[in-house]
């Protein structure tokens, strides 16, 4: 009894109330709970420096002070601890502030807490006039929305903008996103939107979202080994979930839901988030995401990619290498490193054998194509020597180098739903993943999309993917009769379909046993791939309406699969349920592509269909 007192009395002293086992209670604590939320952060950190390994949340609705930096709550380098809040929502009222970020941490477990901000961090509005030509419109704020759109803290001076329908307040189908020129407050709650395009298929009474500045949500910052569970997002404020380096990480059954109708608003929200619902950035192993629940995000469901460094001089086995946006080298001896060319033609692969940073080193020559978004540009300049174990023929000035160990290689993607968002369900630039058995339902662009993008500076292209046991259903409605959109398939594998040589930079991909469900236009789009697999897939009810996305690069808009410089494909399995008209061709083959087997017999259409086919 007196060693039991003691034990007590000694946990007193730590901060804590009630240990029992590894099990630390934070309920009777010094003043933490909804009460005095500013507690909250020390409390964690008091808990966590006693050794325990875990800590419980008193639920309740938690409203966090703000923050002088830019998360609501931080911890660096945090090692081997839980981190327990079921019921409990930490609610933020800077938009522009992020949630909670770990950076430096190793195996922290988040499990439970809902993070949500009020005010939304987006707004929204009702066109109420506009000109003939449809050059400027005028949008009246919808009630309990923000209306300081023209306040550069929250808004930048040309927002992402979205065309939502009034009737279903999903985004519009046939519309396109929106970069206003100019915007001008004309009334308390009413702004006129200019644009230099005139839009046709917009009109008064249409809904506009008007994307906010923000930080992300959770964010793991060169953190390995962490699991996000059971955590829910509100009104998203960034990436909802981001990690950048480290890997490794788990996310289970995490959600990101539509936050609730404002206080006297008659039109609900019209997007869950401002941006992506989970993005992975460079790290060295890809996420692990298990039986999440993605809706209404303002980009895309899952991103996973890493960045391009510019090869600035190569003489042999030694390249000069600049990295961008002022970073330091992310490359390490033995990283497999992939070269394209500056117009995305894929050249070759090499490994690399030392790094070493170019102190003062002055280019002879500037940047002649400066990389989107500035990422080779700027004050800050870094450039290594880089010794790799084989040259690579015509590789040279401005050629681009993927380093796939840094690209979120292993990922996997299993059981997921992802609903109702712009841009893309997935986009997926790594190599050694597995996307299986998940749900994407009316994403605006594109159910999965695997390819590099130049133009944003994400790297690269994919190798041994299997992308099994898929429902991709009424994608790439919202981008409909694009013809200039190269990303044209309900599902994409693609890399650079309007290069000068033909490249191959995609390898070893099965595509088997999914299912596609009213998608029109190109179901499954290949290009600049080397041997892939197309099995056991199902199209029901495709191609009931024509769509003409991809008619710039002469993809075949009206087959249902088309493939473009591409080789070693084999066919085999696939069938159709009841096709639409404007489907004309199964298999649609266009230029470069060689070694193709099961082009006549390896896609059927099927003679009947059972009920439980049509869902």
């Amino acid at each position: 009894m007196k060693q039991n007192t003691l034990n007590m009395v000694s946990c007193i002293l730590l901060g804590l109330a009630v240990v029992c086992g590894n099990k630390i209670s934070l309920a009777e604590a010094v003043a933490p709970g909804p009460e005095n939320p500013g507690a909250l952060l020390p409390a964690i950190m008091r808990a966590y420096r006693s050794g325990r390994g875990q800590v419980v949340i008193p639920p309740g609705v938690y409203k966090l002070p703000d923050p002088r930096g830019g998360f609501y709550l931080s911890f660096n380098n945090m090692k081997d601890f839980r981190i327990i809040g079921k019921g409990v929502t930490l609610l933020r009222t800077d938009p522009t502030k992020g949630g909670i970020e770990f950076t430096h941490c190793r195996n922290v477990t988040l499990d439970g807490i809902t993070l949500r901000c009020d005010p939304i961090p987006y707004t929204q509005g009702r066109i109420v006039a506009m000109s003939r030509k449809k050059h400027f419109m005028e949008v009246r704020i919808n009630r309990g929305y923000q209306r300081d759109l023209t306040n550069l803290m929250r808004f930048s001076g040309s927002p992402l903008t979205m065309v939502f329908s009034p009737k279903t307040f999903r985004i519009k189908p046939g519309t396109r996103d929106i970069f206003p020129n100019k915007i001008i407050k004309i009334g308390r709650g009413d702004f006129r939107i200019i644009t230099m395009s005139s839009f046709a298929f917009i009109q008064i009474g249409d809904l506009l979202e008007f994307r906010g500045k923000g930080r992300p949500d959770v964010a793991n910052i060169e953190s390995r080994r962490m699991n996000i569970e059971h955590v829910t997002v509100m009104g998203g404020t960034g990436f909802c979930f981001y990690e950048g380096g480290g890997g490794g990480n788990y996310y289970i059954d995490d959600a990101i839901v539509y936050p609730p109708k404002p206080h006297r608003a008659t039109v609900p929200p019209l997007r869950a988030s401002n941006a992506d619902g989970l993005h992975s950035n460079f790290t060295r192993h890809g996420p692990m995401v298990i039986g999440c629940h993605f809706e209404g995000m303002g980009d895309d469901g899952i991103a996973i990619h890493g960045w391009y460094a510019m090869l600035r001089r190569a003489t042999g086995r030694r390249w000069v290498v600049l990295f961008p946006f002022g970073q330091i080298s992310f490359f390490r001896v033995g990283d497999r490193l992939k070269l394209y060319d500056p117009y995305g033609g894929y050249l070759g692969r090499t490994r690399v054998v030392n790094v070493k940073p170019l102190a003062g080193y002055k280019p002879r020559r500037p940047t002649a194509l400066p990389g989107e978004k500035g990422a080779f540009d700027g004050p800050r300049l870094n450039f290594y020597a880089v010794k790799v174990r084989r040259s690579i023929a015509n590789s040279g000035f401005e050629d681009r180098i993927s380093d796939t160990n840094a690209n979120g290689s292993g990922f996997i993607v299993r059981r997921c739903v992802i609903q109702q968002n712009r841009a893309r369900g997935m986009i997926i630039k790594a190599d050694n993943g597995v996307i299986e058995d998940n749900i994407i339902d009316g994403s605006s662009m594109g159910g999965i999309e695997v390819t590099p993008e130049f133009w944003w500076d994400e790297s690269g292209c994919s190798s041994h993917l299997l992308i099994t046991g898929n429902t991709i259903e009424h994608v790439g409605y919202a981008t409909a009769n694009v013809p200039g959109l190269n990303e044209a398939g309900a599902l994409s594998i693609f890399a650079t379909t309007d290069a000068g040589a033909v490249s191959f930079g995609h390898n070893g991909i099965a595509v088997v046993g999914n299912r596609f469900i009213d998608n029109n236009g190109i179901n499954i789009l290949v290009a600049d791939t080397r041997n892939l697999l197309l099995a056991d897939n199902t199209f029901i009810n495709p191609m009931r309406m024509p769509d003409n996305r991809g008619a710039d690069y002469h993809f075949g808009t009206s087959d249902l699969i088309w493939l473009q410089q591409c080789k070693n494909i084999l066919l085999a399995g696939n069938r159709v349920i009841h096709p639409g008209p404007a489907l004309k061709k199964l298999v649609g083959v266009g230029p470069d592509v060689s070694n193709v087997m099961g082009i006549k017999n390896g896609v059927k259409i099927a003679a009947a269909a059972s009920a439980l086919e049509h869902k």
